[in-house]
């Protein structure tokens, strides 16, 4: 019961940082190992989620992988196929390992075909696609999310059709060619979501709009919709969402020439990316943050902290997580960051600064993130 109650727990953070919930956390972690045949089916393999809040990347990663092998080891398939296609999930969001969760992602989908179980397919081509996304293969992302949609549809899955199709969105909009149509996309998910269960769709498809309508200027409706994700959404607390919402809010700030209020919101996105279970599903979120800083710093008061700025963009360098692909959004504020940096201080004393910023350790770049 603990571990059905476990999964079933909406993204309310602050309800599972309690001394209680903690407590029944670490219950459940020590209960189960890696590698143990129960955790290889409902509800043992739920323990999974137990390993993830406690914020540990190695445990997770051998959880995984104990997992993987003990399906194949006693010869489960739809069961070897589930903790593969869960692996790719994870393992996607590191991109030095992207490349083994698209071969778990299709190993995951043979699985599911043989089998004929139409859902597992959806989510294995959902895995492959987010790979190859994180990889910056977006043609190929929008395939994947496209036969995704098919299946769940053909299933009558309205929510998990919903999410796919914010996700096709997305990785639709990073291309000036079909931009508009990922906007329509997106702005659909947004549109159907009170005919239809859309979950975790609708928050997905207001952060993907409000990056579109911040890359085009639109920024008082960007801002409503970020509005929209604080009023109606409880996931909004959970550190990885709150990173994004409060990182996407300070680059709108600094775009609208409210510079002091972005540094002062990217700090609060900064300690929300370094948190431990934001380290683990989105370890790019520190780099991101840091420069969505610089970007505002760059600007403050006529450019009298673009030294800072530059110092940052060093900091963000040097933890920008190998093999990653930087999104439209994100190649836009590092851009504009080192070019409004380098303009306002001249090339000589931006590289002298960048080159201090190298030796900062992340809590002095935070400290830097002041107005």
């Amino acid at each position: 019961m603990r571990l059905l109650d476990l999964a079933c727990m909406d993204m309310d953070m602050d309800a599972w940082r309690t001394e209680e919930a903690e407590e029944r956390l670490q219950g459940i972690r020590d209960t189960y190992r890696p590698g143990l045949p129960q955790t290889c089916r409902v509800p043992g393999s739920l323990w999974f989620f137990a390993v993830m809040l406690g914020g540990d990347a190695e445990l997770l990663r051998t959880t995984l992988d104990a997992t993987v092998d003990t399906c194949r080891r006693l010869g489960h398939a739809w069961e070897l196929a589930t903790a593969l296609q869960l692996r790719a999930n994870i393992l996607t969001n590191h991109t030095d390992w992207a490349g083994e969760a698209r071969e778990d992602a299709d190993e995951a989908l043979r699985g599911f075909e043989w089998i004929g179980d139409a859902w597992g397919m959806a989510e294995a081509l959902a895995a492959r696609g987010e790979s190859r996304e994180r990889c910056g293969e977006f043609a190929l992302a929008a395939e994947d999310f496209e036969a995704a949609i098919t299946h769940a549809e053909q299933l009558g899955a309205q929510s998990q059709a919903a999410v796919l199709k914010a996700r096709l969105g997305s990785v639709l909009t990073e291309s000036p060619d079909t931009l508009e149509r990922g906007e329509a996309i997106l702005r659909g998910v947004l549109a159907n979501s009170g005919r239809a269960h859309t979950g975790e769709a609708v928050p997905a498809a207001r952060l993907f709009l409000v990056g579109v309508l911040g890359r085009t200027g639109r920024l008082g409706e960007a801002r409503e919709h970020i509005s929209r994700l604080r009023e109606e959404f409880s996931v909004v607390g959970y550190p990885v969402f709150d990173s994004f919402v409060l990182g996407l809010q300070a680059w709108l700030d600094t775009l609208g020439g409210r510079y002091a209020r972005g540094v002062a919101v990217a700090r609060a996105a900064l300690e929300e990316a370094r948190a431990p279970l934001s380290l683990m599903v989105a370890p790019q979120a520190v780099t991101v943050q840091l420069r969505i800083a610089a970007r505002a710093l760059a600007e403050l008061d006529g450019g009298s902290r673009a030294a800072d700025a530059a110092r940052l963009l060093a900091v963000a360098e040097r933890e920008h997580p190998a093999g990653h692909f930087p999104n439209a959004i994100e190649r836009e504020i590092y851009e504009n960051a080192a070019r409004l940096a380098r303009a306002a201080l001249g090339t000589d004393a931006y590289e002298a600064a960048y080159a201090e910023g190298g030796g900062l350790t992340l809590d002095e770049a935070a400290a830097l993130c002041a107005a």
